[in-house]
């Protein structure tokens, strides 16, 4: 890793003390586990630190290791699933008051679809930024935000 300076030092514990939190609850909101979204967002740190010096966006880069930390343990989870059917659910994830009954209508969509929620609505993602985070078109995730907020709706009421 290149020497970083005490201002890029500086820069970094600003990007830290900003985007922590929101960064733990997204993931948390994605995957289930406010642990595992916790080790998920220090991996998305220090895989920042390691790029600091050619990164445009600290920020984008972070929420995109983020983004990717959590779909793949959406894809360990599946994959350990099919494998063992009785491998236990993670445990619950603190969440404020107010989120706790939208965690756990997210926990009924589907990965893809919980992914886009989040994404889309609690920490406003562009369509097309979502898109290729997850390797689609647009279309595909106006289509899996539509879906899952009619399956939402049904949850919820």
């Amino acid at each position: 890793m290149a020497h970083i300076s005490s201002a890029e030092s500086l820069a970094l514990e600003e990007l830290f003390e900003r985007e922590h939190q929101p960064m733990v609850r997204m993931a948390a909101l994605m995957i289930g586990s406010g642990a595992l979204a916790e080790e998920v967002v220090q991996d998305a740190f220090a895989e920042v630190v390691k790029r600091w010096h050619s990164l445009d966006r600290p920020g984008g880069y972070l929420r995109t290791c983020v983004v990717n930390g959590c779909a793949q343990v959406l894809r360990r989870r599946e994959t350990e699933a099919r494998l063992s059917p009785t491998v236990a659910q993670t445990s619950a994830v603190e969440l404020p008051t107010h989120l706790v009954e939208i965690e756990a209508a997210l926990n009924t969509l589907t990965d893809r679809r919980r992914l886009v929620v989040v994404l889309r609505y609690f920490v406003d993602v562009p369509d097309a930024e979502i898109a290729e985070l997850l390797g689609v078109r647009p279309a595909t995730v106006r289509s899996l935000a539509r879906r899952a907020l009619v399956a939402l709706k049904e949850e919820l009421l």
